[in-house]
């Protein structure tokens, strides 16, 4: 028998075979015709659609109200990856990782990987050291590094190896050389790197999410 609950948007694109995108539940909502309510939100007017629910993410109450599934439920929708004790350097260069075990692993959702077109094989999780990059990246955010991502590629922000010193940098390809930029450009100038120096110099990586502690 189908479980009907009232749903907002946001908690409908969690649910298995559902658009991923709130403007996907609304277009699709639209299209099939679904009941629908207003909805009081945290920010602000919303709306809520009545439609049926999959058994494991549905909790009966006496109000109806939807409740996370169990937690074998939620383990499922995640997967885990490797951090390293290691800081790569915003600032002035920090050691290499190579020969480091993570020290921890970090949860994401499968749908998120999906969305991103991740394999979670090729991320690897580190902490920016330093002041280089902010207001981007600032000291102990916790940077996600897509190691199947080598070609470097102008503007974007990438993790390096250089002479066995770690940096994490926004780049720009010249015809001789590479350019490391910081984006705190009034304290930190550019460092150029001739492409004769390649022997010593290795992509690890593009940075593809910066996860950062706010307030205090």
């Amino acid at each position: 028998m189908p479980n009907y609950q009232w749903l907002t948007p946001k908690q409908i694109a969690e649910l298995d075979g559902m658009p991923e995108s709130i403007q996907g539940v609304h277009k699709k909502a639209q299209r099939e015709g679904w009941q629908k309510r207003k909805h009081e939100g945290v920010r602000g007017p919303g709306v809520e659609y009545y439609i049926s629910v999959p058994e494991k993410n549905v909790v009966h109450t006496e109000t109806g109200n939807y409740k996370l599934p169990n937690i074998k439920d939620i383990w499922d929708e995640f997967v885990l990856i490797p951090g390293y004790s290691v800081q790569v350097s915003a600032g002035h260069g920090s050691q290499a990782f190579d020969a480091y075990a993570p020290s921890r692993f970090l949860a994401f959702r499968k749908k998120w990987l999906k969305y991103r077109n991740f394999s979670e094989k090729e991320l690897v999780i580190v902490w920016a050291k330093g002041d280089s990059m902010e207001p981007t990246i600032h000291n102990n955010d916790t940077l996600v590094i897509h190691q199947g991502r080598k070609k470097l590629v102008d503007g974007k922000i990438f993790v390096i190896r250089f002479d066995e010193t770690l940096w994490v940098k926004r780049i720009q390809v010249m015809p001789q050389s590479w350019l490391l930029i910081s984006d705190n450009k009034l304290l930190y100038p550019p460092i150029e790197i001739k492409h004769s120096d390649h022997a010593t110099f290795e992509v690890v990586g593009e940075v593809v999410h910066i996860a950062k502690d706010i307030g205090d």
